[in-house]
Order: structure tokens, then C-alpha cells, then sequence
């Protein structure tokens, strides 16, 4: 694409003849021109200021070189000139000049001057077309001279050519610009002549001509001149005058690691976000806490923008390859304009838009094979066999003296034979098998000044590693931007998603481990063993996978628009109206047939859910900006919004369905209704928001932001809730004594402070509701119904209150850049059960009773590690980490522990409260066992309190599930068309419950087969486990046997991509052409796996286990 452009930029220049000097200072002089046109003033200005004020309104960047607008002046009616007709403006103000400009990307506009092509014969293989600045006269470029020096300029950033950098023989007024390949032809004195190289946004670079004939240059972007801009609450920011707490990901560092929905590509890449995986179930998705979490009942997940419109859930509809940017906002600051959503975080998604220019289009497809990431260690037959011996042992039913009579009385005929053929079914193995990932992507974009557009088509295809788990989805999206003469725009944004997700409630897996290796599976005619023992509570795994007996399927369907239209009433001052539509229907439909596990060889059972959900958001949106004196910059923000959200349930749920290929389509036809239900519920908000954004001198910053909030979830009076938050910033790197520095390229100090609320409870919670109940009249059961829940018209807000203070930093010409934040928020009015007196009839009551605190720091840094130029090898390192320290300061009953619901005061809100168990009873401590009701071989606990009982003042806080610290590590390689990277990711420091040690898999009863451990016997005193025995269900205090460091470094994503040469894709019709090679999962160190035989410290249960993912992609644009 960019070739493309560049030829027909050459091209175009080819077709330009260059005005005589005389005629490019004809326009100098006000006196000499004719009459100006009717949008033209009077008096001359700078044509430098004119830019600058363009670039201001218009917020585009021109990049020039100094030399070729010094001492000009022009006559121009600023107010005329808008985006709609800036491109014939520009050509207007600047041609009679003779100057033109190239659109690049990023709003970007190159400002260059054409000169005929030098009559010198030149080598065909370096002849382009060459440019000077204005003042140069072309005479004086062409001359006769010592030595010819000829090279390329490119930019250290993108290694993209730049074309109109200048060229200057230092001391002297001789130069020349580059061309459109950003190559130079320029004649020097002598070898000690010295080369300047200089170019609008990026810094000036100096070079000795020595014995160079041929000078490649690269230059570095200047920050200070090139201005990133950030999407934050209702409008953009240059990233210089933000306040706030805000990290932004990049689609750069989005697309690296192939993934299923939005949530995902959040983990290790922003400081502060805690992002944890529900299942590895295909279709499952995520958890994300940002700074913590802080409320009991409100809820803490992160209110989700996208593109504008706040949304709900449902983050598979998303198809990730639409997006270009996401941005996590995170104090107060930059969260209080969403008010009493903004709690908790605020992450803003932004899909792609079309750009101006011709059409292209863009195709993606990666093919993947997925393998277990690593099986559980398993006892296999022999082992299981010599176990259960142990445990019978144990329990004093097996006489060791007679093994032969003992296993006949302990095994059954199918286990014997199993043990003398020393055979053993590894039920694991047999559920598990190959996956495969299949994704196509294909997106048209263009447009022109008027009209922009954004089409794509996705379809994803995740069939698991589970046998009946599959994820397929579907979806389409319409961007389209529309100008309508000078002042007025429209546009929309539109997704469909259609997905289908089966297996999501199929715990296979689980039902494996605990299968008995001794049994059989299979009968002699391949026919399914239905229970491969006389065992009643254990049936073949394998017959919940038989076609058509175990059945989960979750359908959804979801349109979610935005629709806006805006219109510039003055300059500076524009009305903005968005209007978002969300709709989603959704099916789940659930069958089990007689012979699976759930129904035990009883009869069939099916249940369906149905789904309707409408939210609508409609906002009315007033900004006005303006520059004052050139050194105050004003940015104000009106709003009033409504938000509403219905939502419509159904379900039924039978047995006993006369035939089982009904599966859940004809539920009238169950022998019982086991239930029946329905629910309805609805809420609204009402906002009205305003910030003040300023700025003096581009050094010191102010944010003010104010918003009303009324929900429809409070009672009359406690509706409406105010959150106020200013933040304060100083360029420093803007100030006399650092504008000369030669390590600072940035540095900025913020600070802020704010209130911001949480709606995240019932709609219905104020209000005293009903239940249904059996009353007995005369010994004939009737239904009545009784209060179920106390009215509390008292519910108000959860509010936070928190204080940021950060630094944005940038050293050694931004070859190291970076952040780090200090914050602390503190959460109040918790909606916590206050416990009532049982004559109340009631057992507790929601009310404001709690608070809890969050303190942090968090850390990003990004470093330019190799760099080159041309192609050469260069590396740079994205790096983030962040601690949070969680804190409950006061419960119901003011600052008393909860122990019953294991919250204590000054705790987090999570924690492990259990025994401590310190070993195994040993041989010889029969009677200290003994005194504790205990007995050698199991498990012992520490006496706390020294009282000779074991009771539950003797339970402890073990740990907590909130890390010490949390991080993420990128590094990017790249050489010749050659890119690799490689992202880690890692927690530290907190505890697990792991459902592997917590289930019947971990009984150590003899009953079901067992992790392969080191469990105690007379021979074996090990202090790891205890031993086995079949008289109890469990080991006393087995709960102490499940807690684990969770510590985990994962290499989550290997990368290696190559980029085609730029003729061999044009062969091919394609404008560039990219084939890449990923491995997920590749890696990784965990106690818990290590040490522990579990599988996945992430996601510590028996379910669906991690899974190591092999793909292949191409991405091909024309």
C-alpha cells in the first residue's frame, strides 16, 4: 500500500512544473497581488502561524522543513477553512508558493517544494525526483562541486522513507529536500563538509561527509513535536495533557497474541488490570479487576465503552481483529465522567474506521492444532490396585497375611483379572484429544473527504480438546463516517454477532480422573461398558460423549449499534448526539439422556433458558475548545445522558421425555416439571456530567470533572449521587531549564483526586419482596406467598474515593519511556447483610455498613534496547508490573471480624481461613495423636491456642488469592522482513484452593483412583500425605491438603512472522503480504505444577485443562 503510494506520489510530481523565484515570492508582497477572493482577509500573517492554527482546529500535523516557510507570509480567511475542505485550502494557500503537500497517515499532511529534475546525467538506478527548499535557488544546487554525496532518510520509528527532510551543507545556505523514496542528490565542497538533516517532528541529526559517497540516515521522532492522541470519556486528548490515569495498548501489541475475545488481550499488557480466565472450556471468558477489588455485593468488574456506547457483557460478540486501540482508565480522574459506573475501571474499546484514499482491502487466516499442555499424574492400575490394599489395610479389611483371600474379597472379578493381565485404562487419554482453531477475517476500508467506511466479516471456529466442547461464532461490522457540507457529520457503528457454544456445563474431564483404572470400557464386541465396575456411583466417562446423550448448547444472537450525528455550530463549539441500541437473545438449551452420569441409568432430563435483553444508551454531548493569547488552551464538556436496560427470562426444566431424540424441543411432553419460571427486570440512569480541561503554556494542566447521577435501583431520596474529581499536571519537560536537556525527552508529574460510584446491585433491592411458600390447611398442602426480603429505602451508592499521583517519563532521545502511579482508594457505604434477631422473623438486611481500601504501584516502562537502520537487527522491550494491596477497614458490625464468611478487618477481601496443618502423626506419637482424636498416618494440625483440642479457634489466615505482585514482558525482534516476539506474563505471591486436591480424585479412600502422591504408610513415613483408608470419605481435615503457592511465570505467546518482499506480493495482485508461525503456552514454571502435579495455578480445578496451541497465519492486504 505504502509503495503504491509513493509511486503515484512520485508520479505526481513529475506532473508539476516548479514556478520561477520570482513567482514564488510574487505572493510575499500583500501590494502585488490581485484583489483576494471573498474568503480571504486583508492583512498578511505568518504562513508558519497560519499552520500551526490550522493544526489546532483541524487537530492534523504538518511536518516541514523550517527553511521552506521562513519569512513567508499569505492572506487567508482562517473561519473558512474546516476539515471537509482542508485539502483545497491547503493546495490554494500553498501553491501559489510553490509548495505542495501529500496526505500520509495519522492526519498527517507533508508540506514539500518541487525543483525540475537536475541536468546533470544522472545514474539511472539513483535518478529520482529531487526537491529544495524555497529560498535555494536552483542554479545554486546544481553546480559544479568537489564531490557528489547521495542517500536516503528514514524514520527511526516505522523505518518508512521521509520524504521533504532537509538537506544542508552546514555554514552554508546549500542544500536540497528529499524525494518521495526519501532519497537525496547533493554536491559538497570537500570531505570536510558536514551534512544537517532536518525534518518537522523529528530531532536534527549532523553527519561528516568524510569519504561517504553514500550517507543513510535515520531519523529519531521528536516527542516534544509529535503528539499521540488518546481516546478518553467522551472526546480525545493529546497524551501531553492528560492527567489522568490512563494506559493505553496499541493494535500493535493487541495483534500479537491470537485470541478469542477482548478480556483476553488485556493480561500482561496495562499495569493494574488483574485479568483471570473463567474456563478453558472454548467460548468461556473472563475476569477483570482493575486496582483490586473493592465491593462485597456491587460487583467489580470494569464498565466496558465501545466506541462510544457503554456495553454489557457478552465480550465473545466482539470479533478482536475489529479492534485498533484500547484504552484502561483507571483513577479517578479520568473515570469520574462515567459517574456511578466508573468504580471500578473503565476500559474503551475502538474499532477500526475507514481512512480517506483508495480502497483496501484486508484478509486474515490462521489455522491451529491445540494439545493438552499436560496431563495429571495419574495412578495407574498396578499403582490404584496397591493403594486401595493400603487403604482396606487401614481400616482393618485386609489381612496381609492372606493377600490372595484378601483381594478376592476387596476387588471385583473384572479388577482381578485386570491385575493379573497387568492391564490398566487411562480413561484420561481417552477423553482428550487433538483441537483445532480455525479464523478468516476479511475487511474492506476507504472513502474520501466526505465519506469514510469500515466493513468486516469474521468467523471463528475453537473445537476443544473435550470431546462435545466447540465455540463457533459469526459476525459483521459496519463503520461508516459521513460529512455533510462544512459543519454537520454522521455515522454508525454496527455489530452483528450470531455464536454457538456447545459443551459449556460437560465435566468429562473430572469424570476420567476419578474413573478406576481397573475397570473395563469396553466389552469384547467394541460395545460401551455403561459402568465398568459394579461401582453405583462411578459410570464410563465415555458415555456422556456417545452422540446425542449429553447435549449443551448455548445460542446467541446480539445487534449492538451506535449511531451518532454532530454538528459544529461555531468554531470550537460542537453538539455531538450519540444513540446506541444494544440487543441480545440468547437460547440455552441442556439434555442428558438415561445412560450418562447426571441420570445414572434413570430416566431423561432437559431444560432450556431463554434470554431477551434490550439496553439502549442515549447521550447529548457539548464541547467547546479554545486557544487564548496562544497560551491558554480551553476544553469544556457538557453532557446529559439516559441509560436503560429491560431484560425478559424464561425456563423450564423436566424429566422422564418419552423419547430421546426430543432432546430439549418438546419439554410438554417430561413425565414431572420440576420447574417452571420466569423473571422480568428493569433500570435506568439519568446523568448530567461537565469537565473543564486547561492548559497554560503547555506546561500546567488542569481537570475538572462533575457528574450527576440518578438510578432507578434507589428508593426516592437516595437516587442522585454527585462524583467530583480534579486532577493536576506539569509538563516539566516544557520549562527553560529542561527544554536543553540531553537526557529528559519527557517528563510529566499528575495528580488527582475524585468520587466515583457503583450501581452493580439488584434493581429490586430497596424493595420488600415476596416468596412463594407451602401453607397446610387441614393436612392438604395450599401455596401462599410471604415476605421474603425487607424493604430498606435507606440504599444509597457504594462510593470510592481515591488519590493518584503519577509521573510520565522519557529518556535518552525516548529510547526509555514509561509511567509509575501511587494510588489509593478507599471505598465506602459497602451494601453488606446486617444480621437481625430471629424474632424479627427475618435473618439479615442490606444495608451501607462496610468500607474497604486499595492501595498500589504500578510501573510501565518501554525500552529501545538495538536499534537500526535499512532492515538491520533491532529490539525493543515493553514491561509492565503492579502491586495492590487490598485492605477491609469495617463489616457490618463496625470494625469486628465476619468470621463466618472469612472477612476480617484489615484482611483483603479474599482469604484462605483454614487449619494449619504441619505434618503427619509418625509412628511413635500414637498417644499425642490420640489426644487430639486423631491417630498416626494422618494429617496434624496446629493447637494455636495450646488448649489440647483441636477446634476452630485453632483456623488461621493461611493467605490470600491477591498477588504481591503481577507483571507482563514483552520483547520484539526484527531483522531484514523478519519480526519475532515473545510475551510473558507472571503472578506472584498468592495462594490457591485447587480443586484437583478438593475433589474425589484427592479422597485417598480407595474408592476412586487417586493423584499419584507420596502417601504415608509403616514403611513409607512421609510427612506429604496422608494415608489412604476406605473406613472414611475423606482425610480428617483434608482441606488443609488443598492450599498452594500460586506463583506462576508463563511464556504465554511465541510469534515469528515475515514479511514478504514488496515485488513478490505484488505478483501476487497484494500490496503486502505477511505469513507468521505463533505457539501458546509454550512455557511454564509454577510450584503448584512442578512440585504439586497440578496442571494450571490459573485455573486450579479438574475441569477442561490448558491447552498448547500450534497456529499458522497469513495476513494479505491489496
Amino acid at each position: 500500500m505504502y509503495m503504491l503510494r509513493r509511486t503515484a506520489f512520485a508520479l505526481a510530481l513529475l506532473g508539476f512544473s516548479l514556478p520561477s523565484p520570482g513567482q514564488s515570492f510574487a505572493r510575499l508582497t500583500p501590494d502585488q497581488e490581485t484583489k483576494p477572493a471573498s474568503n480571504r482577509m486583508e492583512s498578511p500573517q505568518a504562513l508558519e502561524q497560519v499552520l500551526q492554527t490550522i493544526q489546532a482546529r483541524q487537530k492534523v500535523f504538518f511536518n516541514y522543513s523550517n527553511r521552506l516557510i521562513q519569512n513567508k507570509t499569505v492572506v487567508v480567511n482562517l473561519d473558512e477553512i474546516t476539515n471537509d475542505n482542508l485539502d483545497k485550502q491547503l493546495n490554494e494557500l500553498l501553491q501559489p508558493l510553490g509548495l505542495q503537500f501529500e496526505k500520509q497517515s495519522g492526519r498527517r499532511y507533508l508540506i514539500f517544494q518541487v525543483t525540475p529534475k537536475s541536468t546533470k546525467t544522472a545514474d539511472p538506478a539513483t535518478s529520482r525526483v529531487e526537491t529544495a527548499p524555497a529560498f535555494i535557488s536552483p542554479t545554486l544546487l546544481h553546480e559544479s562541486t568537489a564531490i557528489e554525496v547521495t542517500g536516503r532518510v528514514t524514520a527511526g520509528d516505522n523505518k518508512e522513507p521521509l520524504p521533504g527532510v532537509s538537506v544542508i551543507v552546514k555554514g552554508t545556505t546549500k542544500g536540497t529536500t528529499t524525494d518521495a523514496e526519501g532519497k537525496f542528490r547533493l554536491d559538497v565542497a570537500d570531505e570536510a563538509s558536514t551534512l544537517i538533516f532536518s525534518f518537522v517532528g523529528y530531532l536534527p541529526e549532523e553527519v561528516v561527509v568524510a569519504k561517504l559517497k553514500v550517507i543513510d540516515v535515520v531519523l529519531k521522532a521528536d516527542t516534544k513535536a509529535l503528539e499521540e492522541i488518546v481516546v478518553v470519556g467522551y472526546g480525545t486528548q493529546k497524551r501531553a495533557d492528560i492527567t489522568g490515569a490512563i494506559t493505553s495498548i496499541s493494535e500493535k501489541s493487541l495483534r500479537e497474541v491470537p485470541v478469542t475475545n477482548a478480556q483476553q488481550m488485556l493480561q500482561g499488557r496495562a499495569a493494574g488490570v488483574y485479568v483471570v480466565q473463567s474456563s478453558y472450556k472454548p467460548g468461556s471468558g473472563a475476569t477483570v479487576q482493575i486496582r483490586g477489588r473493592r465491593s462485597f455485593s456491587a460487583g467489580n468488574d470494569p464498565l466496558y465503552v465501545v466506541d462510544g456506547i457503554p456495553i454489557a457483557g457478552g465480550f465473545n460478540d466482539i470479533n478482536p481483529s475489529d479492534i485498533v486501540s484500547m484504552e484502561v482508565l483507571k483513577d479517578a480522574s479520568a473515570t469520574a465522567i462515567y459517574g456511578s459506573r466508573g468504580a471500578n475501571g473503565v476500559v474503551i474499546i475502538s474499532t477500526k474506521r475507514g481512512t480517506p484514499g483508495r480502497i483496501t482491502v484486508n484478509y486474515t487466516n490462521y489455522l491451529g492444532v491445540s494439545t493438552i499442555s499436560r496431563y495429571a499424574n495419574m495412578m495407574n492400575g498396578a499403582e490404584f490396585a496397591a493403594y486401595r490394599r493400603e487403604a482396606a489395610r487401614t481400616a482393618g479389611r485386609y489381612d496381609v497375611e492372606k493377600p490372595a483371600e484378601s483381594d478376592k474379597l476387596l476387588f471385583e472379578p473384572v479388577e482381578l483379572a485386570s491385575i493379573a493381565e497387568g492391564r490398566s485404562t487411562d480413561y484420561q487419554r481417552m477423553v482428550v484429544r487433538n483441537g483445532f482453531t480455525n479464523n478468516h477475517d476479511l475487511s474492506i476500508s476507504g472513502g474520501s473527504d466526505k465519506t469514510r467506511f469500515n466493513i468486516s466479516l469474521g468467523y471463528f471456529r475453537d473445537k476443544g480438546i473435550i470431546p462435545g466442547q466447540d465455540f463457533t461464532r459469526f459476525t459483521t461490522r459496519i463503520n461508516i463516517d459521513q460529512k455533510i457540507g462544512k459543519r454537520f457529520s454522521v455515522g454508525t457503528s454496527m455489530l452483528g454477532a450470531y455464536s454457538i457454544q456447545n459443551g459449556a456445563d460437560l465435566n468429562v474431564y473430572q469424570l476420567a480422573l476419578q474413573a478406576n483404572p481397573l475397570g473395563v470400557p469396553y466389552g469384547p464386541m467394541g460395545n460401551l461398558i455403561f459402568r465398568p465396575t459394579n461401582d453405583a456411583l462411578i459410570t464410563n466417562p465415555m458415555s456422556d460423549l456417545v452422540k446425542g446423550a449429553a447435549i449443551n448448547v448455548n445460542k446467541r444472537f446480539r445487534l449492538f449499534t451506535s449511531l451518532y450525528g454532530e454538528a459544529e455550530i461555531l468554531d470550537g463549539l460542537k453538539f455531538r448526539m450519540n444513540f446506541g441500541p444494544d440487543l441480545t437473545k440468547s437460547n440455552i438449551g441442556n439434555f442428558r439422556g438415561k445412560f450418562t452420569n447426571a441420570n445414572q441409568g434413570g430416566v431423561p432430563s432437559a431444560n432450556v433458558a431463554d434470554e431477551f435483553v434490550f439496553n439502549y444508551t442515549w447521550e447529548n454531548i457539548l464541547t467547546y475548545k479554545k486557544t487564548l493569547a496562544r497560551l491558554h488552551t480551553l476544553d469544556l464538556t457538557g453532557l446529559y445522558s439516559i441509560q436503560a436496560r429491560t431484560q425478559e427470562n424464561l425456563s423450564a426444566n423436566v424429566q422422564g421425555l418419552p423419547v430421546e431424540s426430543l432432546q430439549f424441543f418438546n419439554l410438554g411432553q417430561g413425565s414431572t416439571i420440576n420447574s417452571v419460571g420466569s423473571a422480568y427486570s428493569k433500570w435506568a440512569i439519568l446523568s448530567y456530567m461537565g469537565r473543564i480541561n486547561y492548559a497554560f503554556d503547555d506546561r500546567f494542566l488542569l481537570t475538572f470533572t462533575g457528574r450527576f447521577d440518578g438510578s432507578s435501583r434507589f428508593a426516592p431520596g437516595n437516587q442522585w449521587g454527585f462524583f467530583p474529581s480534579v486532577a493536576l499536571g506539569w509538563n516539566v519537560i516544557n520549562e527553560d531549564f529542561l527544554k536543553s536537556s540531553k537526557v529528559f525527552s519527557n517528563l510529566k508529574l499528575r495528580m488527582s483526586y475524585g468520587e466515583t460510584g457503583n450501581t452493580g446491585i439488584d434493581p429490586y433491592q430497596t424493595q420488600g419482596l415476596l416468596t412463594r411458600t407451602t401453607y397446610d390447611f387441614d393436612g392438604t398442602a395450599a401455596y401462599g406467598y410471604r415476605p421474603g426480603t425487607i424493604r430498606n429505602s435507606n440504599l444509597k451508592w457504594e462510593t470510592t474515593s481515591s488519590a493518584n499521583i503519577g509521573v510520565d517519563f522519557g529518556v535518552l532521545n525516548e529510547r526509555i519511556t514509561g509511567s509509575v502511579e501511587f494510588y489509593r482508594s478507599t471505598t465506602r457505604d459497602l451494601l453488606l447483610p446486617r444480621v437481625l434477631p430471629t424474632t424479627s422473623g427475618f435473618t439479615s438486611i442490606l444495608e451501607n455498613v462496610g468500607s474497604t481500601r486499595n492501595t498500589g504501584f504500578e510501573c510501565t516502562l518501554s525500552t529501545r534496547n538495538i536499534t537500526a537502520q535499512n532492515g538491520g537487527f533491532t529490539w525493543s522491550t515493553d514491561f509492565n508490573f503492579f502491586t495492590n494491596k487490598e485492605k477491609i477497614l469495617e463489616l457490618s458490625q463496625g470494625k469486628t471480624d465476619d468470621v463466618g464468611n472469612a472477612r476480617f478487618i484489615g484482611q483483603p477481601i479474599s482469604v484462605f481461613y483454614d487449619y494449619e496443618r504441619i505434618g503427619i502423626w509418625q509412628l511413635g506419637e500414637d498417644k499425642q495423636a490420640a489426644q487430639f482424636s486423631s491417630k498416626v498416618g494422618q494429617n496434624k494440625i496446629n493447637d494455636r491456642n495450646g488448649n489440647g483440642v483441636i477446634d476452630p479457634n485453632d483456623r488461621m489466615i493461611l493467605g490470600t488469592s491477591v498477588p504481591k505482585f503481577t507483571g507482563g514482558l514483552t520483547n520484539r525482534f526484527s531483522y531484514k522482513g523478519f519480526d519475532l516476539s515473545i510475551f510473558l506474563f507472571a503472578r506472584f505471591g498468592n495462594m490457591i484452593q485447587s480443586g484437583f486436591h478438593d475433589g474425589s480424585i484427592f479422597a485417598l479412600a480407595g474408592r476412586f483412583n487417586n493423584f499419584k502422591v507420596d502417601y504415608w504408610t509403616k514403611d513409607n513415613p512421609t510427612n506429604a500425605y496422608p494415608q489412604p483408608n476406605l473406613s472414611q470419605e475423606r482425610p480428617l481435615f483434608n482441606s488443609t491438603l488443598t492450599y498452594f503457592d500460586g506463583s506462576f511465570v508463563k511464556v504465554r505467546n511465541i510469534n515469528l512472522g515475515y514479511n514478504l518482499a514488496s515485488g513478490f506480493a505484488k505478483k501476487l495482485k497484494a500490496n503486502a503480504i505477511r505469513v507468521y508461525g505463533s505457539i501458546q503456552n509454550p512455557l511454564m514454571y509454577a510450584p503448584y505444577v512442578q512440585k504439586h502435579n497440578g496442571i494450571d495455578p490459573e485455573i486450579p480445578t479438574s475441569d477442561t485443562p490448558l491447552s498448547r496451541q500450534f497456529l499458522a497465519g497469513v495476513n494479505i492486504t491489496f
